[in-house]
């Protein structure tokens, strides 16, 4: 059975489905697709903008109501996409940004374009208070497409990554791709989510996909392991063991590996 962290399910919050039965929709195929758990992970910015905390609490219990009552065999648990700001550090101690299952794991999403200075300042005060940040879908993060150094060091810093199923296959185009599968290589993937929006196309919350494309690149055990021991372990709390980076020649430039 697998575990996906990473999920925009929950009806008429963000750009995920607008319709309850919509929402379902994507539930019943994430089930009949091995799916045990998904965490929700409403986006941080439209529940303050739209919504409230209690809102989507009170959603996500009534939806796991919903699923039990038509049969599906799904377990939703309550975490948030929290996009990165100079605010984040401080609303997670006012309760306005939501670590993952009550845990102090969090998804934390890096501006998908350009390097703020703030960044690095950002993810460490949230370590501060604990939480380790995981960093979602890096490989589609300008950022880190210039600099793959940078995800090297956040992991260094003890932070876990978080890519898209869809991106080891190519849903997000062969440069992200490119990227994904070095990523891979290297050791700086540990949980592989669907980031599901919709019930079909690129952003479908069917795993299988990604994980064959992934077991094709560092085998079935470690690929595996993304999907179901540790996102596991961080629903539940528990420490995860970091892979050491594989990184080919301390003296070879991070650019000369990334072009290759």
């Amino acid at each position: 059975m697998y575990y996906d962290l990473h999920a925009h399910i929950l009806p008429n919050v963000d750009d995920g489905p607008t319709e309850i039965e919509d929402a379902l929709q994507m539930a019943k195929i994430s089930a009949d697709n091995g799916t045990k758990i998904i965490l929700a992970t409403p986006h941080r910015k439209d529940v303050a903008e739209k919504s409230s905390v209690l809102h989507i609490k009170e959603l996500a219990n009534s939806f796991n109501s919903l699923l039990q009552e038509n049969g599906i065999n799904l377990q939703l648990l309550l975490g948030m996409e929290n996009h990165l700001d100079l605010e984040l550090p401080e609303d997670f101690s006012n309760g306005k940004a939501l670590p993952i299952n009550n845990t102090k794991y969090a998804l934390v999403e890096m501006p998908f374009f350009g390097h703020p200075n703030y960044l690095e300042e950002v993810l460490f005060q949230i370590q501060l208070q604990g939480i380790t940040p995981i960093l979602a879908h890096p490989e589609r993060i300008e950022a880190v497409q210039l600099n793959p150094r940078l995800l090297v060091n956040f992991v260094d810093r003890g932070m876990l990554s978080q890519v898209t199923a869809g991106s080891v296959v190519g849903h997000f185009g062969g440069n992200v791709k490119k990227l994904t599968l070095k990523l891979l290589k290297m050791g700086l993937v540990h949980i592989l989510a669907s980031d599901t929006h919709f019930h079909t196309g690129p952003r479908s919350p069917i795993l299988i996909e990604g994980l064959q494309a992934a077991t094709s690149v560092i085998g079935q055990k470690k690929a595996l392991a993304m999907i179901t021991t540790t996102p596991k372990a961080v629903l539940e709390g528990n420490p995860v063991i970091l892979p050491q980076i594989q990184i080919d020649s301390p003296k070879q430039s991070w650019w000369k590996m990334w072009n290759r």
